[in-house]
């Protein structure tokens, strides 16, 4: 069972060495709903954003930099409250597009406002929109400011460089679908990257272990994995660690 975190601002890790800190403002709006949970912000964000200055300087970092004309730099998945994706955009300074069920794209679109200004202080951007996995080859593009405004559709075929997902593997139907979308967005070539966070719950376990068959049968390869017991209190009855994984193309699959 998953609980509601009730914090916000959240401290986030831009530099290590200096330990110095981002402020990322996150609302949860009461009521939205998507698959039947609410729209809160879990363990799994919070791990993965605090990881994520750890990749800043490196060159998958630097490709999707130099390749943003005319693709996606970073494209959350499942964003949730968005957590993960605004953390990327301003500690990569990489503009980021962070999706969801339709549900949950208002806030969304309420988050990245109410962190305009950090992201407009590291020079990036942010946009959301909504992406079913079940028709995983375009999303449809909100404008945050103006939300009566038509969303516009991008097809998979712009590709994302980084994809990240955290907490999205909850149920028997995800890895499949998850990997479907991943296939559909991630670009080729060796430094496109995909990044998930889970917690590792036993009753979880086996999604996780056919989300791993079926990566590298897909020609995945995970070239980074760690895990990880987090301090803070989520509310649940029995805390697990969590797992973060990065997957690279395979180098015969990278084309």
């Amino acid at each position: 069972m998953k609980f509601r975190s009730l914090k916000s601002p959240f401290n986030i890790t831009n530099d290590a060495t200096t330990n110095s800190k981002l402020l990322i403002h996150i609302s949860e709006k009461e009521g939205v709903k998507a698959e039947n949970l609410s729209l809160a912000t879990w363990g799994s964000s919070y791990v993965l954003a605090n990881h994520l200055h750890r990749w800043k300087d490196t060159q998958p970092i630097h490709t999707a930099r130099e390749n943003t004309s005319n693709s996606i730099a970073v494209l959350e998945l499942g964003a949730g409250t968005g957590l993960v994706g605004l953390s990327a955009a301003a500690i990569w300074q990489l503009p980021v597009i962070l999706t969801d069920l339709a549900p949950i794209v208002p806030g969304l679109a309420q988050n990245i406002n109410s962190n305009r200004a950090l992201l407009a202080e590291k020079g990036t951007t942010a946009a959301c929109g909504c992406l079913d996995w079940t028709q995983p080859e375009e999303l449809l593009l909100s404008n945050p400011v103006l939300a009566a405004s038509e969303p516009q559709i991008v097809q998979s075929s712009r590709k994302a460089h980084i994809i990240l997902a955290a907490d999205v593997v909850y149920s028997e139907d995800h890895p499949e679908l998850l990997l479907k979308t991943i296939l559909a967005w991630l670009a080729p070539g060796p430094d496109a990257r995909v990044v998930i966070c889970y917690p590792v719950r036993i009753a979880y376990i086996d999604h996780i272990r056919d989300l791993w068959e079926r990566f590298e049968a897909a020609g995945l390869l995970c070239v980074e994995e760690a895990q990880e017991s987090s301090d803070d209190d989520w509310g649940e009855a029995e805390p697990a660690p969590y797992e973060f994984c990065m997957w690279a193309w395979k180098r015969e699959e990278a084309r």
